[in-house]
């Protein structure tokens, strides 16, 4: 079992042959790459793949709660 980066596995694989491994499409993997999203590969022995996405919590929930607290102030 390896853990590598999205874009590392990309780098090793191939952008079509990782889509295929996870089931998504090389469209996909492209973005996801190029918005640089955090995402980790567990390439298991049997050669199947786990992708995870690793991201802060809360997700931007603290910009949205600031957005809607003045607004709210700002009718009262």
């Amino acid at each position: 079992m390896e853990n590598v980066s999205l874009d590392e596995l990309v780098s090793k694989l191939g952008q079509a042959r990782v889509a295929r491994a996870l089931g998504v499409k090389p469209a996909s993997i492209a973005k996801a790459i190029r918005i640089r999203r955090n995402i980790m590969v567990m390439v298991n022995d049997d050669g199947s793949c786990i992708a995870q996405e690793i991201r802060p919590f809360p997700s931007k929930v603290q910009e949205r709660q600031g957005a809607v607290e003045a607004i709210s102030s700002s009718f009262v």
